[in-house]
């Protein structure tokens, strides 16, 4: 009979906030309302052109292309001495989202061998002593890593996009929700995604690296619109500022709420739309690379089903234990 096992992926979610609905009453009907639509649209309308920050993408962006799979480590010499094998019913995980799970029965083989006689690992690295923050050779290599460091600052961003045409952005300097600054932009913020890091050269002429966090929704006013109305409710979409068009007017975007004369909120807003006006061509079309990437590889999976690969174990008791090293108190124990 085989035993039956279920293995489970450890997921991690990272929730950010992107937008929220009311529900009201109107004439008896239900109405969903975007948070959004409340904010007033008599904000300017601001362009890179209006600022002197540029910013620019020093890497290549994720075009869906898989990475090459790491090579197999190779196996020492190895004399078995005993084998078991036993048959596993098991479900794992989907490959990606929207496929099934991946079901079925593998061979778990365990081999009991003789000591491969594999070295030591290497002793960790003996304490070093503490110097004093007035040693001059450590007070020279602060001074050193302080000239050479490049200043860096955190962007997270919360978008929702609607329609892949208008972006309505709650933007965090440094995180800090406190100094929330929120706009709409022309731009599709899914086209700000692939990458993990910008560079920024702001209005006091400094170039600095921003590490770039954001959370990315979608809507299709439309389509919720009408499903809505399947179900006797009505659908009030925000009320979105003027923006030009992004093909006839360019980069475009208006803060709504916040502080404007935070520099480092400001430089937000304006070093986004400022690397796209540098990069969005090479943006869009990483971003529609892998959504082609993402589509090929399902419809593969969906005509070639995985199955859970088959498992191999190698279990040894050494013939003489590891030495402790000299600075390892060894009544703790130690790695055997």
């Amino acid at each position: 009979m085989s035993v039956m096992k279920k293995r489970y992926a450890l997921v991690l979610v990272v929730a950010l906030a992107l937008a929220t609905s009311v529900r009201s009453q109107d004439g008896g009907k239900a109405v969903f309302q975007d948070a959004a639509a409340t904010v007033g649209n008599s904000a300017k309308v601001l362009t890179p052109a209006d600022s002197p920050v540029t910013a620019w993408l020093p890497a290549p962006i994720s075009n869906g292309t898989s990475a090459p799979p790491a090579p197999k480590p190779a196996l020492p010499p190895i004399q078995i001495k005993s084998t078991s094998v036993r048959l596993i019913d098991v479900v794992e995980s989907p490959p990606m989202p929207g496929l099934p799970p991946v079901e079925g029965t593998i061979r778990q083989t365990v081999h009991l061998v003789a000591d491969p006689g594999l070295p030591d690992p290497p002793p960790p690295p003996p304490p070093s002593a503490a110097q004093p923050i007035t040693d001059p050779a450590m007070l020279a290599r602060l001074a050193a890593w302080r000239a050479n460091r490049q200043e860096t600052r955190t962007a997270c961003v919360s978008a929702m996009v609607y329609d892949h045409s208008r972006t309505y952005l709650r933007c965090y300097p440094g995180g800090e929700p406190e100094n929330e600054i929120c706009g709409w932009s022309n731009l599709d913020f899914n086209h700000f995604t692939g990458f993990a890091s910008f560079q920024v050269k702001g209005r006091d002429g400094k170039v600095r690296k921003c590490d770039f966090f954001i959370g990315v929704g979608n809507q299709d006013t439309k389509r919720l619109s009408a499903l809505l109305a399947q179900h006797g409710r009505t659908y009030t979409a925000p009320a979105i500022p003027v923006l030009p068009d992004l093909a006839t007017g360019g980069v475009a975007f208006v803060v709504t709420s916040g502080d404007t004369t935070n520099a480092k909120a400001m430089e937000i807003f304006e070093s986004l739309h400022a690397l796209y006006r540098a990069e969005g061509t090479k943006m869009a079309a990483a971003y529609d690379a892998r959504i082609a990437a993402d589509e090929e590889r399902k419809a593969y999976l969906l005509a070639n089903p995985p199955k859970p690969a088959d498992e191999t174990s190698y279990f040894w008791e050494r013939d003489h234990p590891a030495t402790p090293p000299a600075n390892v108190n060894s009544t703790e124990g130690s790695a055997q």
